[in-house]
C-alpha cells in the first residue's frame, strides 16, 4: 500500500474507534469536541472524514493488520463446534454445543441486566435515521 499522509491525533483516534466497531458518528463524538453539535452535523462531519483518502487508507491498514493477526476466525469457531457436534455422544454435549452456536449467531433472547448506581449517569442514545 502507498505511503499515506500522517493523520492528526484526532483523526487517528477517529479511525481507531471506527476500526473497533463504533459507528462513524460515535467515533466522531469520541475523538472531536462534539458536545454542542447536532446529530446531523456530526453525521456530516464524520462522513466528510471518511471520504478523505488518508482516513480510508488508514482504516484499511488497520483492518488488514487485524485480519492478518486473527488467531481464530468466527468461521473456524463454527467449524470446530460443528465437528464437536458431529462426534458428540452425550446429549448434554449436544445441547451445550447447540447453545454456543445459537449464541454466536445471535439467536438468544436479550439478557435483562439490573444495575444499581448511586449518582448521575449520562447515557448517549443515538437517533435513528428514517432509513433505519
Amino acid at each position: 500500500m502507498a505511503e499515506l499522509k500522517a493523520l492528526t491525533p484526532k483523526q487517528e483516534k477517529f479511525v481507531q474507534l471506527v476500526a473497533d466497531g463504533n459507528t462513524q458518528a460515535d467515533a466522531y463524538r469520541g475523538s472531536y469536541n462534539a458536545i454542542n453539535m447536532k446529530d446531523k452535523s456530526i453525521h456530516n462531519k464524520a462522513s466528510e472524514l471518511m471520504a478523505k483518502v488518508e482516513i480510508a487508507g488508514r482504516l484499511l491498514q488497520i483492518k488488514e493488520a487485524l485480519s492478518n493477526s486473527a488467531l481464530w476466525t468466527r468461521e473456524q469457531s463454527v467449524n470446530k463446534l460443528k465437528e464437536a457436534y458431529d462426534i458428540a455422544d452425550r446429549p448434554t454435549d449436544i445441547v451445550a454445543i447447540t447453545k454456543e452456536l445459537n449464541a454466536m449467531h445471535g439467536y438468544n433472547a436479550p439478557v435483562k441486566m439490573e444495575v444499581e448506581h448511586r449518582g448521575s449517569v449520562n447515557i448517549f442514545v443515538p437517533e435513528q435515521s428514517e432509513d433505519e
